[in-house]
């Protein structure tokens, strides 16, 4: 559904993306979602259960801008009418992590955690599974090839051996699972150079393979088709192709249809990719985190009789990649043990430089009448020192050596908000500055002195850096050489 139907008609359960939290601050019609009407006041209950998927992700930029906005949230989920006021409760599930306790806090600012299933007696046994010794478990390969110094080479033939293996196996039920190589690149230049690498060098030395093992029958060679069957699967693509190339993923050998030979992901299947054919994995290099290793691992092998074959190409000449194999299996047997804990700082000087202002109009348009939102004239000084305190309360019990540099940077806001004069939030006749524009957008250097830059989502909050060719440079030898000619 989209947005405006959810306003117009609030449903009893909404599922959504965080990255929606910051149209708080552009549009006041979510205030519906929290039982608010048109005045700001109370008509229903407010969201009475919070149930956040995926915690582990809540972290870093993101988590340190959502923790920011949490303390607003919560009050508009807190239902006042009651003595003392009753707030949300919070379930969160996550599978990677590590102190958990102090990324709530920042989070959310509630110290009572209760962490479920609790730690039990037996190992084997964590109340949502059962550890089955019968049964083959997921197999983690290392392979660090240093003779060849190079890890395009290790690459080619790694890759080669792997796609190649399958077909020693008898009927099509047997090659299924193993079919498909699902390949995790820690980045697009990476990516790419895999699939360059797919197009020409495996191709090539898929001849010398065959020679070597002596496979002269076309039964027994495999040809990978980079053209058709090399799938790329990036944040890049559109919400209809992901679904199609999911779709692609799912397509079995017994259904008579192409399948996928190698998939050519990044950290976009890290969550949400559950497809239970996929058991054959090769990791390109060893991932930033070890959250990461986890998550992105976690894709094969899902099912009991399929089980996961994880093969890690580490890079020879990158010291981090041969120190986690020359330590592999101690690493690999304490893979959990390795998480790195979570860092959430929502009031640290940065976050509060980008994302302050946006809180505070956030409560502004949320909880104020039509007529006191209709235009950011004159100043909700009401509304504000409301939000302050809510932001001030939550603020002294997560980091209260930042509250110096909170009232700093509030005071500041708060004396831009006056001076400006600003008469429209985001849209305005032509000639006119808005109090909000968009950050990334292009902006006047009059519009970037008397406006803010803020979200309108949190699916991208790191700041991008935009190159530019100029020929400036050109201008500046020719004036060079020409003082040196006059002297």
């Amino acid at each position: 559904m989209i947005d405006e139907d959810v306003y117009a008609a609030p449903p009893s359960l909404v599922i959504g993306t965080i990255d929606k939290f910051a149209r708080l601050t552009w549009d006041d019609r979510p205030r519906r979602l929290f039982g608010l009407d048109d005045q700001g006041q109370r008509t229903a209950s407010p969201p009475q259960l919070i149930i956040q998927d995926e915690l582990h992700l809540i972290s870093g930029p993101l988590g340190s801008l959502a923790g920011l906005l949490e303390p607003i949230i919560e009050d508009l989920c807190t239902d006042h009418r009651q003595s003392p006021p009753v707030r949300p409760k919070i379930v969160c599930s996550t599978a990677t992590t590590r102190r958990y306790r102090d990324q709530i806090l920042g989070l959310y600012g509630r110290t009572d955690v209760c962490l479920f299933p609790p730690p039990g007696l037996d190992a084997s046994d964590s109340y949502f599974a059962r550890t089955d010794l019968e049964v083959p478990g997921k197999m983690y390969v290392g392979i660090h090839a240093a003779g060849f110094g190079s890890y395009q080479t290790e690459w080619v033939r790694a890759l080669t051996a792997i796609v190649n293996a399958p077909k020693v196996l008898d009927g099509l039920a047997e090659r299924d699972p193993w079919w498909t190589l699902l390949m995790f690149c820690n980045s697009l230049r990476d990516m790419g150079t895999a699939h360059t690498l797919i197009n020409t060098d495996v191709l090539d030395y898929c001849v010398s393979y065959w020679q070597r093992k002596g496979i002269r029958i076309p039964e027994g060679k495999r040809y990978v088709s980079s053209a058709e069957s090399v799938l790329e699967l990036t944040g890049g693509l559109k919400r209809s192709e992901i679904k199609a190339a999911l779709d692609s993923l799912s397509t079995s050998l017994e259904s008579n249809q192409r399948t996928v030979d190698i998939c050519l992901a990044t950290n976009i299947i890290e969550v949400g990719v559950d497809i239970p054919r996929l058991s054959l994995m090769a990791v390109a290099g060893q991932p930033k985190t070890t959250a990461q290793y986890i998550q992105a691992t976690g894709r094969v092998g899902r099912t009991t009789v399929k089980p996961g074959l994880v093969f890690t190409l580490y890079g020879p000449s990158k010291p981090r990649d041969r120190s986690h194999f020359e330590h592999f299996r101690a690493y690999h047997e304490r893979l959990y043990a390795q998480v790195e804990p979570t860092s959430v700082t929502p009031f640290s000087p940065p976050a509060l430089d980008r994302f302050l202002h946006s809180v505070v109009i956030a409560y502004v348009r949320q909880t104020g009448t039509l007529d006191e939102i209709e235009t950011p004239y004159p100043i909700p000084t009401e509304a504000i020192n409301h939000a302050a305190r809510i932001l001030r309360g939550r603020l002294k019990g997560v980091d209260v050596e930042e509250l110096k540099s909170f009232e700093h940077r509030l005071a500041a806001r708060v004396d831009e908000w006056s001076r400006w004069d600003r008469r429209e939030w985001d849209k305005s006749p032509e000639g006119e500055i808005p109090l909000l524009r968009h950050a990334g957008r292009y902006a006047t250097e009059n519009a970037k002195t008397i406006s803010w830059s803020t979200m309108d989502s949190l699916r991208n909050v790191d700041a991008e850096c935009h190159g530019a060719i100029s020929s400036a440079y050109l201008n500046h030898a020719t004036e060079h050489r020409a003082e040196v000619q006059s002297e």
